[in-house]
C-alpha cells in the first residue's frame, strides 16, 4: 500500500460515522485475526502501524497503534520491576572510551566519560543560550566539545544518533513481534514548538528526524563515535520529502497532547486547557471542544485556540527546591517526588502559571470564544513536572482574563483502547504525549467560527459520552 493510500485510508477512516466505524474496527479485528496464522503457502499480509515517540528531556516513551485492530500499546524498553522504569529510556548519551552508549544509567559512567544528561535542552540551547543547565563543561550553546576534535559537534548529530537507535529498537522489536506480516511504518516525533507558530524550528527536526532514519541501519549501542562525522554531514545535506513521500513525521508536543485528550473516553463539548510541565519545557494548550450538528458522525470539531512552549519545566524546578532545602539535585528531586518537605512556590513555577495565564490572554485578545458558557473550562496537568501540588495549586488559583473560569482540575484518562490500561492508568499523565502522537496521521483542527457555540446548544440533548466517537 502506497503512502497516499495509507493517508486517504485514515482519514476517511476518522471522518466515518459511529455506526459505520463500527462495522468497519469488526471487520478489521477479523481480518487481523486471520493474518495471525496464515495457512501454508499463503501471501504475506501488510500491518500499518503509527508509532508515536516523545523525545523527553529525561526519558522517552514510546506508544503505537496497530491499525488492524485500533489498538494501543505502551512499548516497554526492559523488564525492570516497576512499571516506570519499563516504560522510560533516559535521554542521555554518554561518550566512553570513543563510543557512544544510549541510555546509559549515572551509575555505570566513570570518570573520564562524557555525559550528556538533556541532550533534547542541548538542541534547543543552541537558539536560547539562556536556558542552559546541563552543569557539563563540554557543552555550551547547543555545541559539544568532543576529546581528540579540533571542533566542537553539534547537538543536533548526536541527537540524530539517539533517535536513529530508538527507531531502530522499536522497528526492530515490533517486526520480530509480527513475523508473519510485512510491516508499515509511520513515526510520528514530538517536538518542543507551538502549532501555531511558523515552520522554522519545526524543519530543523524533520531533518534530524530524517538522518535518524536514514543511519537506523548501521546503529547499534553503543554506537560508534565515527557515525557523529556522517549525521553532522547529512544534516548539512539532506533533503526532507514531501509529507506524502515519507514516513516520518515532527508534531508539536502541546497538539499531542490535545490529541491524547481527544482519544480519552470522557471528552465533551466544552473548552479545555492543558498544561503539560516536562523535565525541560512546558507546553500549554488552549482547545474548544465543539459540535458540529448538521455532520452526520461529527459530534466532536475541536477548535486550537491557543499554545506556547517555554523551556523551563521540572528539571530547573529542581535546582530551585535544592537550594532551599540545602541539599543536591538528585536529593531534591527525591524528596519531591517522595513528597517529603514543604514545596514552595518557586520562581519556576510562577513562570509556569504566568505562562498559562499568557496563553488564555492570547485567546482573549482574538477574540477566538465569546460566549460566556465557551469559557467555561476543564484544566488537564500532565508530564513529571505537573505532579507537584504547589504547581497545581498555583495553576488552579490563578486568575485569567475575559471571563475564562475553570470548573474541574481533572487526571487525563487513558483511552479505553490502550492495551493492560489499569496497569498504565497512574502512570498515563507521563504516557499522553506518546498516545497522542500514536493517535493517527489527521492532525486537523477547525477555526472557531466553524464550531457551534455553547449558548446555541444548550436546549439540545447531552450527547453519551460512552458512545464510540471518531475523534
Amino acid at each position: 500500500m502506497s503512502l497516499g493510500k495509507i493517508f486517504s485510508f485514515l482519514r476517511n477512516k476518522i471522518r466515518r460515522g459511529p455506526v459505520q466505524k463500527e462495522a468497519l474496527l469488526s471487520r478489521e479485528v477479523s481480518d487481523a485475526q486471520k493474518r495471525v496464522s496464515p495457512v501454508p503457502g499463503a501471501s504475506r499480509s501488510e500491518r500499518t502501524l503509527v508509532v508515536g515517540v516523545d523525545f523527553g528531556t529525561s526519558a522517552t516513551k514510546v506508544i503505537w497503534q496497530d491499525l488492524s485492530d485500533n489498538r494501543f500499546e505502551v512499548f516497554r524498553w526492559s523488564n525492570a520491576s516497576t512499571v516506570d522504569e519499563s516504560i522510560r529510556f533516559p535521554s542521555t548519551v554518554t561518550l566512553k572510551a570513543g563510543n557512544l552508549h544510549f541510555g546509559l544509567p549515572e551509575s555505570d559512567a566513570v570518570l573520564g566519560d562524557i555525559r550528556l544528561n538533556s541532550i533534547k535542552l542541548c538542541v534547543l540551547c543552541r537558539g536560547i543560550p539562556s536556558i542552559c543547565r546541563c552543569q557539563n563543561a563540554n557543552a555550551a550553546c547547543g555545541m559539544i566539545r568532543l576529546p581528540g576534535q579540533e571542533h566542537p559537534t553539534s547537538a543536533s548529530s548526536i541527537t540524530c544518533l539517539f533517535l536513529s537507535f530508538v527507531f531502530r529498537e522499536v522497528e526492530t522489536r515490533l517486526t520480530a513481534r509480527f513475523p508473519n506480516d510485512d510491516l508499515i511504518f509511520l513515526w510520528n516525533l514530538g517536538c518542543p514548538m507551538d502549532h501555531l507558530d511558523d515552520r522554522e524550528r519545526q524543519i530543523e527536526w524533520e531533518r534530524m528526524a530524517g538522518v535518524a532514519m536514514e543511519l537506523r541501519p548501521h546503529i547499534s549501542n553503543p554506537a560508534n563515535g565515527a557515525l557523529l562525522a556522517e549525521a553532522f554531514e547529512r544534516m548539512k545535506t539532506i533533503s526532507v520529502p514531501a509529507k506524502s513521500e515519507r514516513n516520518y513525521f515532527v508534531q508539536p508536543e502541546g497538539f499531542a497532547a490535545v490529541k491524547a485528550f481527544l482519544e480519552s473516553p470522557h471528552s465533551e463539548s466544552k473548552a479545555y486547557a492543558i498544561v503539560d510541565v516536562g523535565a525541560g519545557t512546558t507546553e500549554v494548550s488552549f482547545l474548544f471542544n465543539g459540535r458540529a450538528m448538521a455532520e452526520i458522525g461529527h459530534p466532536f470539531k475541536p477548535s486550537y485556540l491557543a499554545d506556547s512552549t517555554e523551556a523551563i519545566g521540572g528539571g530547573k524546578i529542581d535546582l530551585e527546591l535544592a537550594q532551599v532545602w540545602g541539599c543536591d539535585t538528585e536529593e531534591a528531586r527525591r524528596r519531591k517526588e517522595d513528597g517529603i518537605g514543604n514545596c514552595p512556590r518557586t520562581p519556576t513555577i510562577e513562570s509556569i502559571c504566568l505562562q498559562y495565564r499568557r496563553t488564555c490572554a492570547e485567546v482573549v485578545r482574538e477574540n477566538k470564544l465569546t460566549s460566556r458558557n465557551d469559557k467555561l473550562f476543564d484544566l488537564f496537568v500532565i508530564g513529571g513536572g505537573g505532579r507537584l501540588s504547589a504547581l497545581k495549586l498555583g495553576l488552579k488559583d490563578s486568575q485569567l482574563p475575559g471571563g475564562f473560569t475553570l470548573e474541574r482540575l481533572r487526571p487525563l484518562q487513558s483511552p479505553v483502547s490502550l492495551k493492560d490500561r489499569a496497569q498504565f492508568e497512574s502512570n498515563f499523565d507521563l504516557l499522553a504525549i506518546a498516545c497522542g502522537l500514536a493517535s493517527s496521521l489527521d492532525w486537523e483542527y477547525f477555526p472557531p467560527r466553524e464550531v457551534e457555540s455553547m449558548n446555541q446548544l444548550a436546549s439540545r440533548a447531552r450527547p453519551d459520552v460512552d458512545e464510540l466517537y471518531p475523534k
